[in-house]
């Protein structure tokens, strides 16, 4: 695909998709703080683009229009979650408050950040993957599709695993 026929907002996310699976991926190994570094980096960036983003542009539903393919396998997903569950190591679990499951329960909800880095990792993986396939005509689609996920559960992901990931930074020192 020609890099001028991609709108720049799909470049942009795109690139940024491929930088934050690439700093994922590179978990292993990774002292925590350093890796929590790392994803303060692109947490921000990831939602402010998304964000930025007209909505669902073409697509006026609103929905999910299956635009996005799932490129990730299951197997990949755990071992990146694994992976990042160990190098987080004792603080790869924490309490949220602001988790739904919480209005229904008396105890606090414990929550894996390593999962919720790794349900990011999946969705930019597939975003790269699926605009890297992408005709420009089917480009809008996509772009309405990510949108659509960003609004509807990726942005609170974001935002829990964000907090998370600077307590986690800032009490590390």
């Amino acid at each position: 695909m020609n890099e001028n026929s991609i709108p720049p907002a799909v470049l942009a996310l795109a690139g940024l998709a491929v930088e934050y699976c690439r700093t994922a991926e590179s978990a292993a190994g990774a002292e925590s703080r350093d890796f929590c570094a790392a994803m303060l980096r692109y947490l921000p960036r990831i939602y402010i683009t998304a964000f930025d983003l007209r909505p669902y542009d073409n697509d006026s539903s609103g929905a999910d229009n299956g635009a996005i393919s799932d490129y990730l396998e299951e197997p990949q997903y755990d071992s990146l979650r694994e992976i990042v569950a160990a190098t987080l190591g004792e603080h790869e679990m924490y309490l949220d408050a602001s988790m739904e499951d919480m209005q229904y329960s008396d105890t606090p909800v414990a929550v894996s950040l390593a999962e919720q880095l790794a349900d990011i990792y999946q969705e930019m993986f597939n975003f790269a993957s699926t605009v890297r396939e992408a005709s420009p005509e089917t480009l809008a689609e996509v772009l309405a599709d990510f949108k659509w996920r960003f609004d509807s559960y990726l942005s609170a992901t974001i935002c829990s695993a964000l907090r998370a990931t600077n307590t986690i930074y800032q009490t590390e020192l």
